[in-house]
This record gives C-alpha cells, structure tokens and sequence, in this order.
C-alpha cells in the first residue's frame, strides 16, 4: 500500500480524545454540589436532592450501563464522599428520561449535511446476531443526523420516519435563530420541494424521476443542471463528496457508544439513541474549545 494521503498532528489528536471524556465527568458538579443546588431550590415547589447539572452525568453514564447500575455507581460515589448522596431507581429514571436534550450551538454561517443511520433494538447483542444471523425480530430505529459541515458538529439528531420533514425543520430553526445556512447536502432521499422552500443552495442529487416542468422552480432548474453536467462532474463542482463526513461521524459514534440500545420501551429506545449523538457532540466540542482541533490534511 502506498503512503497515506492525509498527515495528522497525533500528538494533539491523543490530547483531544483524551480530553473529551476527561471534561464528560462533571467534577465542577460534585465541587460546588451544595451551591449549585440551594440556587436551584430557592423557588422549587418541590426540592431536589441533585442538581440539575448532574443529569449530563446520569445521562453519559446510561449511554454505557442500564438505570440499576447507576444507582450502583451513585452509592459507591456516596460511599466515597464524593457526592453527598445517592438517588433511586425512578430518580434517576425521571432525570435521564425527561432531560433536555440540547446540542452545542451552531456556527452563525455554516453548511449543513444531512443523512440517517440505523441503531439496532436487538436487545440479544452482536453475539446473537453473529452467531445466528438477523432474525425476522431484528428492528432498527431510524435516527437522523444534521451534522455542520466545517466544524464537524452534530446540529441535531432525531428519530424520525420523516427525513426531510425532520432535516427542514432543522434548517428552519436555525435560519429563525438568525444562522445563515449557505448549503445543504444529502442524497436523493432529500430531492423534495420543501428542501428546496427553504432558500437554502441545494446539493442533493434528484430522483430518476424526477420532473424539469413540475415543483418548486429551484428543484426544476437543479435537475436540468444535474443531466446537462452528468453525475462526475456535477459532484465535482457542486462538492457533493464532502457527504463522507457524516458516515464519518455515524462510525465514530457506533465504535464508541456501540451500534444498538438496551431500553424495550420505544421512548426508551428514542432517548438512548439521541444521548449517543448528544455525548459525542458535546465531547468533541468541549474537546476541540480546550484543546482545539487535530483535522488530517491533505498532502
């Protein structure tokens, strides 16, 4: 095999990984527990036991073990003095389950790339499946991803039987924030009217079918400019291959939160998935703040 394309600074790239679960656990939580949680309970009907910044930590740990075993973790963390003291089952349940799910904010100008990928709710594990095959029971939720292109940031994720519903309610809200969202890439799923509605530079290659006298004007004129330049070179000017970095992101986060979820339950399932790309998000971000970026360049 001949040398590699790409040159990586590792030094710091070993850093950022590093400095991502380093910056996960929030020691400045356990620091200022009593302080963080007398604010929160000045004007509380009803008074908490944590404060609400420790739900990031319930969540980052249900990513990696079931709601019992945190309970495990919170009394050995008691135990040590650590945390003044633990929380039940349905405490942690509740605060995991009905957390805000908020993604790190998004650049005033960026390119979007959208596209889903499948989390498995085989709750037998890859043993199963290796050993026996995918059954007829084998289900996958549907999860949908809008990723900034430049910085590499998930924008938001979400479980959907609606792609492009999802991915242009996604640019709206940012465009009512006052982002200014350049482009927009993704595959033929998303060759509809309302991408194109959004005012947004589509590149997204149409349907065979796809109809020059009929739709949004902009579609129209997109599908003549797709046959009259042919795929190669349409990807070409139009930059489509930069849709790798969200297969990129997609095994990135399956290698390190894994590729299925435990819950049985639907909204289980729905919340597990999202807290994958939530804790992935946020690691990189807080990472890349502290550290900065380690991109391998091209040479």
């Amino acid at each position: 095999m001949g040398k590699s394309k790409y040159k990586r600074d590792w030094s710091k790239y070993d850093e950022n990984v590093i400095t991502r679960y380093k910056l996960m656990f929030p020691f400045y939580v356990f620091e200022h527990w009593w302080d963080l949680l007398a604010e929160e309970n000045r004007n509380a009907r009803t008074k908490y036991k944590a404060p609400k910044e420790f739900d990031e930590f319930l969540a980052f740990l249900h990513i990696f073990l079931p709601y019992r075993a945190i309970e495990g973790v919170l009394r050995a963390l008691e135990q040590l003095k650590i945390i003044p003291t633990s929380l039940d089952y349905s405490t942690i349940w509740k605060r995991v389950r009905n957390m805000k799910i908020t993604f790190p904010e998004a650049s005033d100008e960026l390119e979007v790339i959208a596209d889903a990928t499948g989390i498995s709710t085989n709750t037998g594990g890859q043993y199963i499946v290796a050993k026996w095959g995918k059954t007829r029971d084998s289900k996958f939720l549907k999860i949908e991803i809008v990723m900034d292109n430049n910085e590499f940031n998930v924008i938001n994720a979400e479980v959907t039987s609606n792609e492009v519903e999802s991915a242009v309610k996604t640019v709206k809200d940012l465009q009512d924030k006052g982002k200014k969202v350049k482009k927009f890439y993704g595959d033929k799923t998303y060759d509809a009217n309302e991408v194109y509605k959004t005012g947004v530079e589509v590149v997204v290659p149409p349907k065979k079918n796809a109809s020059t006298k009929r739709g949004h004007l902009a579609r129209r004129k997109a599908v003549r400019e797709f046959r009259k330049l042919g795929y190669d070179r349409w990807r070409e000017e139009k930059g489509y291959g930069v849709r790798w970095r969200v297969e990129s992101l997609f095994s990135a986060v399956k290698r390190t939160f894994g590729e299925s979820v435990r819950a049985t339950s639907f909204a289980g399932q729905v919340v597990e998935a999202k807290l994958k790309f939530w804790a992935y998000a946020w690691m990189v971000h807080l990472a890349n703040s502290v550290v900065g970026r380690a991109p391998g360049i091209r040479v």
